[in-house]
């Protein structure tokens, strides 16, 4: 399973990725694997009034990019193992980022954290990234979801 010695583990943030991390922290100590988490940053876009076309608004996404990264340094901070971090920032649907990403680095696992949006609607018009990224990564992928159990 581990050919490279590497587990990259996703983030948004939210309690679902938090118990993503956890478990990957578990199999990269385990396995002796070295554990990157990576977030990926999507660009602030508004409709212009005069161009009439979408534009990146600099300075909503300069803060967001700041607060990420702050986010990451802390949970590299507060573990109790080595986590590389790495913030991608890209037009592309997250799905297919995490999915070049997990490719380019080579990660022999790949850990994400899974919402769980069950009802058809949130299906149509959410989806799921975890979904794309079983779909389409290179790698074995694990999706977790929250049961009680955090950090």
């Amino acid at each position: 399973m581990i050919r490279h010695g590497k587990i990259l583990v996703t983030t948004d943030f939210s309690e679902c990725s938090d118990e993503a991390l956890r478990r990957a922290k578990v199999l990269a100590k385990k396995l002796g694997a070295d554990l990157h988490l990576l977030h990926v940053l999507e660009p602030v876009l508004v409709y212009g009034e005069d161009s009439m076309a979408l534009s990146p608004v600099q300075e909503i996404t300069d803060i967001k990019r700041k607060s990420a990264q702050g986010m990451l340094e802390t949970y590299r901070q507060s573990s109790d193992i080595t986590i590389h971090i790495h913030l991608e920032e890209s037009f592309q649907p997250p799905a297919h980022v995490i999915c070049d990403f997990a490719k380019k680095l080579p990660a022999d696992l790949l850990v994400i954290g899974s919402h769980g949006h069950t009802g058809f609607l949130d299906h149509v018009l959410i989806g799921s990234v975890a979904e794309r990224v079983v779909c389409h990564a290179s790698c074995t992928v694990l999706v977790t979801r929250p049961h009680g159990i955090l950090k």
